[in-house]
């Protein structure tokens, strides 16, 4: 049995909502395999960056990540 069979399979036993958002989740699989993740990405990059990069946030450019 293949992969796609067996995740058809499991998909079939699932109720409504949950075979709902794992549609969703193969969808969003696909357009990231597709390169669109990277262009939503970009997109919200460049439409916040006047948000993200400003004056009054300085003070968070230099907290340390873990």
């Amino acid at each position: 049995m293949t992969i796609a069979e067996q995740i058809a399979r499991i998909a079939g036993t699932l109720p409504e909502s949950l075979a709902r958002e794992a549609l969703d989740f193969v969808r969003f699989l696909q357009a990231r395999e597709r390169g669109e993740f990277n262009d939503w990405q970009n997109a919200q990059t460049v439409s916040l960056s006047h948000v993200w990069d400003n004056a009054d946030d300085e003070a968070w450019n230099d907290v340390p990540l873990r």
